[in-house]
């Protein structure tokens, strides 16, 4: 998929999920679309490393943002759930601490944020554009 098809999905898609899952405590996420995890968070463009082939999409609970790194993103399947996935850790209302200690009492299979994100991808049939 390139990145105008990515676009459209998401600003069809993305009211549906507000919606949908309804508003957490802080405002709506907004969504920004990167080329590469790595450049994104180094600021150099050129930049990628290890996950940068595999990374679809991350929640920034700091910034409230949703990053959708689009050369990865092979289908509308995988973006709607990457959406929701991402979504519902908004919705989970995480703070570094609390995924700090998910992660030294979880691994990421069984922790309960992760298994409520997967759950919820189900649901991507239901804000399909086809």
């Amino acid at each position: 998929m390139d990145k105008e098809e990515i676009e459209h999905i998401i600003d069809k898609a993305y009211p549906l999920i507000q919606r949908y899952y309804g508003k957490g405590k802080k405002s709506y996420p907004v969504i920004e679309l990167h080329r590469d995890i790595y450049a994104r968070l180094s600021g150099d463009p050129e930049q990628s490393g290890e996950h940068s082939s595999s990374s679809m999409a991350e929640y920034n609970e700091i910034a409230n943002e949703i990053y959708i790194y689009y050369p990865n993103i092979k289908n509308e399947e995988e973006l709607l759930k990457s959406l929701i996935h991402e979504y519902t850790h908004y919705l989970q209302d995480l703070t570094p601490l609390k995924i700090q200690v998910h992660a030294q009492n979880y691994e990421y299979d069984t922790d309960p944020h992760e298994i409520e994100a997967h759950k919820n991808e189900r649901n991507w049939q239901m804000f399909s554009l086809k």
